[in-house]
């Protein structure tokens, strides 16, 4: 079967396999992981951005490395979901949890992208919805959520005015 491909190897047989084995793990959770990458990368756009404004030294090699481990966070978490949902339902698992975790994931950075551009363009279109999930998120979970301040009460975030 693998004659062609593998040099008729036990070594070569051995990577075919494993490397059909690993495509047929990813494929149902490609777009997952681009979803999520996709949204880091943008939202480190919009962070660089940010820092450009407030003046702030930019260095690639410590941005771009701080998004690779987000990255890797995010698609550590994305995986061990899809493996709970191989090991539990087999080959005709349903993306619920990985899929789950994938939109709690892409939330938070489209939140992280909205406080940047509100720090962009305090005036834009996307204030009203920051306001609205400000006020959803103090509503659910019962927690003052001051966006402009840290627990120290120290002005960090990334939100140039009060929302």
């Amino acid at each position: 079967m693998f004659h062609g491909l593998s040099g008729n190897t036990w070594f070569g047989k051995v990577a075919i396999a494993g490397g059909a084995l690993l495509a047929s793990y990813f494929t149902p959770i490609t777009g997952l992981l681009i979803a999520c990458f996709s949204c880091s990368v943008v939202d480190m756009c919009y962070g660089i951005n940010v820092a450009i404004k407030k003046g702030k030294k930019i260095t690639s090699r410590k941005n771009w490395k701080g998004t690779l481990i987000k990255i890797k966070d995010e698609f550590a978490l994305i995986l061990l979901a899809h493996l709970i949902e191989y090991v539990l339902f087999g080959e005709n698992a349903t993306l619920w949890l990985s899929g789950g975790i994938t939109a709690i994931v892409t939330l938070t950075e489209l939140w992280s992208i909205l406080e940047n551009l509100n720090t962009l363009n305090p005036d834009g279109p996307w204030r009203m919805l920051s306001k609205f999930l400000k006020a959803k998120g103090e509503e659910y979970t019962g927690i003052e959520l001051d966006l402009n301040k840290d627990s120290d009460g120290n002005n960090n975030s990334l939100v140039a005015e009060e929302l």
